[in-house]
């Protein structure tokens, strides 16, 4: 079974282009608008990985990682926060839980694949496939 990749974020264009460099490589993807809409997806889909943008309405992606922090359906998934935001909130992020940190505008596709995929591989079996239904 492919890994589950949820992708958070809020321009829809580009969640969406993600979304499909991530199919191309046999990943089963969904796309989430804000973390609300995340928390929601993975009631239902539970995702091996949520690729998570930071700054988004209604919950933005540092609210996501303290939530997850606490709820055992979010801390689940892995999480590799791709954002623009500055180097210090990325590590903000890091220091809430994010596995992985990577600077939005500054990371290849390529480069993103290859970050979510040993993200992937850390993990003995994927946890979250697992448990698919």
């Amino acid at each position: 079974m492919s890994a589950r990749v949820l992708v958070v974020n809020d321009d829809l264009r580009l969640a969406e282009s993600v979304g499909s460099l991530l199919a191309d490589e046999g990943y089963e993807t969904r796309i989430a608008r804000d973390g609300l809409a995340a928390i929601e997806t993975l009631s239902e889909w539970p995702a091996d990985l949520v690729l998570l943008d930071l700054m988004m309405p209604h919950l933005n992606g540092w609210e996501f990682l303290e939530r997850r922090a606490h709820e055992p359906l979010l801390a689940r998934s892995l999480v590799v926060v791709w954002s623009v935001a500055p180097p210090v909130e990325l590590e903000r992020a890091r220091s809430l839980g994010a596995d992985e940190c990577l600077p939005g505008g500054a990371t290849a596709p390529d480069d993103l694949l290859e970050v979510v995929s040993d993200v992937l591989t850390r993990r003995p079996s994927y946890s979250a496939s697992a448990q698919h239904s």
